[in-house]
């Protein structure tokens, strides 16, 4: 060991089972960006690494104990029992220890271990799990934002000039993390809707000031920091380093818990503790503006997991995990900014080779959504392969009037089951028969589901280059060159007479710049 113990020492010493007072059956170890955490069976103990961030600073040994003491403190509004106290960790010049030996060199925050089984964040994949177990969690969190007091000191933390420096910090390293977890296209238009709301809403964020809704929050309010166990609930791991980070928003707060729920694919549960709390806590409309959290909260996670990314001394695998999980976050950032938070269909429709596939692909790539496509739904009903080319004999029976309404009305099922678990889905089909188009329009508005269209067009030109290069090229859809009549490859119809909101594209362009230049702008109008 070295003359002065490092992060790697600290980290061997937390992870010996002889390092400690009681046995222990295992030791196990998780790191964060900053923080190191030792699990033992009965308790936890958390060691904060020395690191300067622009958010934070835990550059010294004095520093480090104050925000172990504030944790404590402050995790205590939530959370009982949890936490036991803080401990030295003693060095004399050759092994570490947690006796009354040498010179304090490092501090641990102790904690009482709780069951696994019964974080939020397993119960969630319980497929019993049912909303009304939310109820716990909501009534838990109502009386903390209802008695959570504000003042003067507290609402400057939320002012627009405050929010717009949290903003510029989150997206200062866009630049660096683009091509690693960031699209180019899901930066810029991050940004934009970011900054465009702030600029647009600030008389909005003054009234919420006047009303007192600034309080001094939890700030890391997520399903793995949350624990339901005999109707008890404890909320834990509140952001203690930075009291700009914890003052906010009461919306700002809930917005993390409800991006979280949404990553995890829980829309429904998140659906759900939205509409408890926002029923008891606001009178307006507040969507758009939890929405901008949202956002922002997603934001928040990517750079985190980013900067995991890039740390050395985390494993290859853990590295990759976080880079994955910075992107997923992102992305959802992305459709926050371009959907918002309204349950969305898209269709993506036209003509045979009009490129409509490959822009649901693309786009659902960059929103994090998936793509249902009625040529696949059509193979998949007539266990065929999906790259099975049929001689034309057979293939006709494929696209007789009665196959083909069972297509739709199982796209339209698949598409409504996808929105109530994940808020949003992208189709791909020609939609030539008006018919469908209108029965799909007509269930989402039953539904409450917002419902765009993409319709693609080409010349045909393009087309049969495109229907020339599918011989050569194993494709799911059976279209030959052949088989080219204009009629076939076009819509007979105005879907603008039909949808309202719609665009027509040419699939000419390259498609990012179609995405980019059309399709966001459309979208987010």
């Amino acid at each position: 060991m070295a003359s002065v113990p490092t992060l790697v020492d600290f980290i061997k010493f937390l992870s010996d089972k002889t390092s400690y007072d009681f046995p222990t059956n295992e030791v196990s170890i998780l790191q964060t960006h900053i923080s190191v955490v030792s699990l033992t069976s009965q308790f936890v103990f958390k060691l904060k690494k020395n690191v300067l961030f622009d958010f934070l600073d835990f550059s010294t040994l004095e520093k480090r104990l104050f925000y172990c003491q504030e944790e404590v403190r402050l995790n205590q509004r939530l959370s009982t029992d949890l936490y036991l106290g803080i401990l030295p960790i003693y060095w004399d010049g050759k092994k570490l220890s947690f006796y009354t030996k040498g010179e304090v060199v490092e501090y641990v925050i102790k904690m009482r271990r709780l069951s696994d089984e019964n974080l939020l964040i397993n119960r969630l994949k319980l497929p019993d799990f049912a909303l009304s177990q939310m109820d716990l969690l909501a009534n838990r969190l109502l009386i903390f934002y209802q008695n959570a007091p504000s003042s003067p000191e507290i609402s400057a933390y939320a002012n627009v000039e405050s929010l717009k420096a949290t903003l510029l910090e989150i997206t200062s390293d866009f630049i660096n993390s683009i091509r690693q977890t960031l699209s180019p296209m899901a930066a810029q238009w991050i940004k934009t809707a970011l900054f465009q709301f702030l600029e647009s809403n600030k008389s909005l964020l003054e009234t919420r000031i006047q009303l007192g809704k600034i309080i001094e929050g939890h700030g890391d309010l997520r399903s793995e920091h949350v624990h339901i166990e005999q109707n008890t609930v404890t909320i834990y791991d509140c952001i203690e380093f930075s009291q700009r980070l914890r003052c906010l928003d009461w919306l700002n707060d809930l917005a993390f818990l409800l991006m979280d729920l949404e990553y995890r694919h829980c829309y429904p549960q998140a659906v759900y503790i939205q509409h408890k709390l926002l029923a008891v806590l606001e009178k307006e409309d507040v969507s758009g503006l939890l929405n901008f959290y949202k956002i922002y909260r997603a934001c928040v996670r990517g750079k985190v997991d980013t900067i995991k990314f890039r740390e050395p001394e985390v494993s290859w695998e853990v590295r990759l995990e976080s880079q994955q999980k910075a992107a997923r976050y992102f992305q959802l950032a992305f459709r926050y900014a371009v959907l918002g938070s309204v349950p969305t269909v898209i269709v993506c429709m036209g003509g045979g080779a009009t490129g409509k596939s490959t822009l649901a692909t693309a786009l659902a790539k960059e929103l994090g959504l998936s793509v249902l496509s009625s040529d696949i739904i059509r193979k998949q009903q007539a266990s065929i392969d999906l790259y099975r080319r049929l001689p034309d004999a057979e293939r006709v029976h494929l696209y007789e009037t009665q196959v083909t309404d069972g297509v739709y009305q199982e796209l339209a099922d698949k598409a409504f089951a996808e929105v109530d678990k994940f808020g949003a889905v992208i189709l791909d089909a020609t939609y030539r028969n008006k018919e469908y188009l209108k029965q799909l329009r007509e269930i989402c508005h039953k539904k409450g589901v917002r419902l765009g269209v993409i319709q693609t067009t080409a010349t045909e030109e393009t087309i049969r280059e495109r229907l020339k290069k599918r011989e050569s090229e194993p494709t799911i859809s059976d279209l030959r060159e052949s088989d080219y009549v204009p009629a076939r490859f076009e819509i007979a119809y105005s879907i603008e007479d039909y949808v309202e909101f719609s665009i027509k594209v040419d699939t000419h362009h390259a498609i990012e710049t179609l995405i980019n230049d059309n399709i966001i702008p459309f979208l987010m109008d």
